[in-house]
């Protein structure tokens, strides 16, 4: 009998990807909320708002270095 739906078993490979890349909004959401608290008060508007895509980059880096040194490892070690 042939088997048409041979091919839908990519999903369950890429499995171990989705926790990752839901904690990466995560951490740069963190990142920024934890800027606006510390720098809104002492900041003029125009220097907090130029910051604030360099300080989700920031957040960013934060979640990378830990994937590239074994978190993502976890992640596909888990599923």
């Amino acid at each position: 009998m042939l088997d048409i739906f041979t091919g839908l078993t990519i999903g369950a490979d890429l499995l171990y990807f989705i926790p990752p890349m839901l904690l990466l909004p995560v951490v740069m959401v963190l990142c920024v909320a934890l800027y606006r608290i510390l720098f809104v008060k002492l900041l003029p508007n125009k220097i907090f708002n130029f910051f604030i895509g360099p300080i989700a980059l920031i957040g960013f880096f934060i979640w990378a270095i830990p994937m590239n040194i074994g978190f993502y490892e976890f992640f596909r070690s888990i599923f």
